[in-house]
């Protein structure tokens, strides 16, 4: 049976970050995403393992590379979203979705689903490895497909959000969902860069 939707967002082949997120300075020795080393920690993330730490963080100069598209993904973890897209999300009776400015591109939006939900670690058998020593959260998190929930045999209409993220360093991001209608209903629109995957019990 189908419980919900999920979000597959098509790859922007960009890094929100920026330049300045090279290895941290600090490297306990985890796996190294980019090359290079940073001369100063990078405001957003933590020092020693890369992780991102700020979830407020806004690049003030970064512009969507792939601008055809209604939604994309930075490899660094960012869902971004065109003004169609927002305008149709704000058209909805849905509660807990941001949408967040980019100073340098007015045209996209930092897309950032409030509502969470709580992921089945131990049936997935999702993998938590290399605990950093100084943010103490899981340089690496994997194990998000399939999705598993816990205690939810159907989402209600909205957008929604995993409380865990999967990926490696600064690469972690939630996996995002949407209630069956509210998938069904974003699939009619046929916005660019988005395709919706069933998760099923």
């Amino acid at each position: 049976m189908i419980v919900a939707y999920r979000l597959s967002i098509d790859d922007d082949d960009s890094h929100f970050l920026g330049d300045e997120s090279f290895r941290p300075p600090q490297s306990a020795g985890f796996h190294d995403w980019r090359f290079g080393r940073a001369e100063h920690p990078h405001p957003a993330t933590c020092p020693t393992c890369g992780r991102k730490t700020d979830p407020d963080f806004i690049n003030p100069s970064f512009r969507v590379k792939r601008r055809r598209r209604d939604i994309v993904a930075t490899a660094d973890g960012y869902c971004l979203a065109s003004e169609r897209f927002r305008r149709y999300c704000a058209s909805q009776p849905w509660e807990g979705v941001k949408f967040l400015p980019l100073p340098a591109d007015p045209d996209f939006f930092v897309f950032r689903p409030t509502l969470v939900l709580p992921f089945d670690a131990a049936r997935r058998g999702t993998r938590f490895e290399n605990p950093c020593p100084t943010c103490r959260e899981y340089y690496n998190v994997i194990g998000a497909t399939p999705v598993y929930l816990v205690g939810i045999e159907r989402i209600q209409d909205g957008l929604y959000r995993t409380d865990l993220e999967f990926g490696s360093g600064p690469e972690q991001q939630p996996v995002t969902l949407a209630g069956i209608s509210s998938g069904e209903e974003l699939r009619k629109q046929k916005f660019t860069g988005l395709t919706l995957c069933p998760v099923a019990t």
